[in-house]
């Protein structure tokens, strides 16, 4: 009996559907676009002016960075690509700009101001420790070579 009851229960589990009692839309809006100015060591850039441009090169919007070093504008509605032009008014000569192409959902940094992402930074260092440590080895192994040769 128990037996049957068992059986009974997993051919009912199996046979339930998946219940669609509301359906669920997912929708996005691209309201602002952010970006941020930092120099090398990563101090903000502050109060900085900020020109934004156009793919072709006309003038859409000008501002100043925050106290973090953020600026935030909202994208125009059919343009998919900008030009930004950092310019720290505060210490002459420090200027940088990146173009941001929203069609491909990428941001390409052009010019010297771009860096290689944190995760990049540390894989290299384990790669310098690594071969250093192979270095550390091989002249260990030579070491002790000469000396057992010696004996």
């Amino acid at each position: 009996m128990a037996c049957v009851f068992a059986v009974l229960v997993v051919l009912s589990c199996l046979s339930i559907n998946v219940a669609s009692a509301h359906r669920m839309h997912v929708v996005h809006t691209l309201s602002e676009l952010e970006i941020e100015a930092y120099f090398g060591g990563g101090a903000p850039v502050r109060d900085a002016e900020v020109t934004v441009y156009d793919k072709a090169g006309n003038l859409y919007l000008e501002g100043e960075t925050d106290e973090e070093g953020k600026f935030r504008f909202p994208p125009k509605i059919g343009m998919d690509e900008y030009k930004v032009v950092v310019n720290a008014t505060h210490m002459p000569g420090h200027r940088g700009e990146t173009t941001i192409n929203l069609g491909h959902d990428v941001a390409e940094a052009s010019g010297t101001g771009a860096e290689m992402p944190l995760y990049t930074n540390i894989i290299a260092g384990f790669g310098y420790l690594i071969g250093i440590a192979g270095f550390a080895m091989a002249y260990m192994y030579r070491k002790q070579k000469k000396r057992y040769e010696k004996e």
